[in-house]
């Protein structure tokens, strides 16, 4: 038989001596659980200042993205004088349209710069109609 033991029964002790004793165990913790601890820790703000830098990455993106679409609706033309039209018989936006924009510019653009101009809602105009039509240089 052994003569010495760590072995100690659960059943001999009070309840004040185990919770002393779980206590003084968790106070020297395992080094290896420590690190463990320290590494989660660490890799949890390393996440969340992943997250924040792929959030301000998203956000950048929508940014040029708005910036990009800006660009395509709004011309670089600008306005230098505006032409006043009567709209003949058989004569639609966009054979307006095609008549008097800029070269560079596109057609639909073109046809909603007349729209505006004119506050037209719709693309229903009558012969007999005067159109004021901008004139892009």
């Amino acid at each position: 038989m052994l003569k010495y033991s760590t072995y100690r029964s659960i059943y001999n002790e009070t309840p004040e001596a185990a919770s002393a004793c779980r206590s003084a165990v968790s106070s020297h913790m395992n080094p290896s659980v420590k690190n463990t601890k320290v590494i989660i820790k660490k890799a949890c703000i390393v996440l969340k200042q992943q997250d924040v830098f792929k959030l301000m990455i998203v956000l950048l993106l929508i940014i040029s993205g708005f910036t990009v679409v800006s660009q395509v609706f709004a011309s670089s033309l600008s306005i230098q004088q505006e032409k006043r039209i009567v709209v003949e018989p058989g004569d639609t936006l966009w054979s307006i349209a095609l008549k008097n924009k800029a070269s560079d510019m596109r057609t639909v653009v073109y046809i909603d710069a007349i729209k505006r101009h004119n506050n037209l809602s719709g693309s229903d105009i009558q012969a007999g109609d005067i159109l004021s039509i901008p004139v892009y240089k």
